[in-house]
């Protein structure tokens, strides 16, 4: 109960606090209507946030008995202070995160799912809550998965939910940083401007720039991405323009309704 009021406390200064640096600082003007686009991203925000929190309540719970998860988890093998362990949990399910988001884009199922995060047509704050609930439901499994395997403790548990929520938040903001704090984020947390290259329609940038926390691992795996910013920012999936079909019931439909060969809605291959 504790870490569900943890992440939705981040999620609600995280959205309120960088909306207020959005509003102050854009990097670049709206390229869709703002009211629409919020609707239907804090909708599904909305319903994912009871999955994640159940799918977390479920994990801690795992986490926490001790005796079963010892017999799996190779972390709780190790003698380590916990101002270790966590940072260690940490790194470790950033990783899997990374993983899992090139898996969204390479496996054609998956990919389905997760169109529906990159046809949203702007980038700010509100595009971290847009996700098919099936992608939340997959990788809530997923996650249960690794923390028995892995044994991640509670606590490292809840820490990385809240540090995954609010870099997620931050690098979907529409904000501009000073160049000197966004070169060195560039060296270690993700960035507004690198994950804004991830959401460009173009395969090349689509297919780069997958950390939620660390750029190490795009970095290590070489699908690091850097190049000059577009004059004019353009966001989204080109086969998917249409603001009907954008819709919380379209959006939830589109896994079901996209031709068996996706072509411009591949990007992978």
């Amino acid at each position: 109960m504790t870490g569900s009021f943890l992440r939705l406390g981040a999620f609600v200064l995280g959205l309120l606090g960088l909306r207020g640096v959005e509003l102050l600082a854009p990097d670049h003007p709206p390229t869709a209507p703002l009211r629409a686009r919020w609707l239907v991203n804090l909708g599904f925000g909305a319903v994912n946030g009871i999955i994640v929190s159940l799918a977390c309540a479920s994990c801690y719970a795992l986490s926490a008995q001790g005796e079963f998860a010892a017999r799996l988890g190779f972390l709780r093998g190790l003698d380590l202070s916990v101002w270790t362990r966590i940072p260690l949990e940490i790194v470790l399910l950033d990783l899997i995160t990374y993983l899992l988001h090139r898996a969204y884009h390479v496996v054609p199922l998956l990919w389905r799912l997760h169109v529906v995060h990159h046809s949203d047509m702007d980038l700010d704050v509100s595009s971290a809550s847009r996700f098919h609930t099936g992608e939340v439901l997959v990788s809530s499994i997923l996650k249960i998965g690794v923390v028995v395997v892995v044994g991640i403790s509670p606590q490292g548990l809840v820490v990385f939910e809240a540090a995954m929520l609010t870099c997620a938040q931050f690098q979907h903001a529409n904000i501009r940083l000073p160049e000197r704090l966004e070169s060195g984020l560039w060296l270690t947390l993700v960035p507004p401007a690198m994950h804004r290259i991830h959401h460009t329609p173009t395969r090349e940038d689509t297919n780069s720039n997958y950390g939620t926390i660390l750029t190490l691992w795009d970095w290590l795996f070489g699908t690091l991405r850097r190049r000059s910013p577009d004059p004019v920012s353009f966001f989204g999936v080109e086969a998917l323009r249409d603001p009907r079909s954008l819709g919380i019931r379209g959006l939830l439909a589109l896994p079901f309704t996209l031709p068996k060969s996706p072509g411009a809605f591949r990007t992978a291959g």
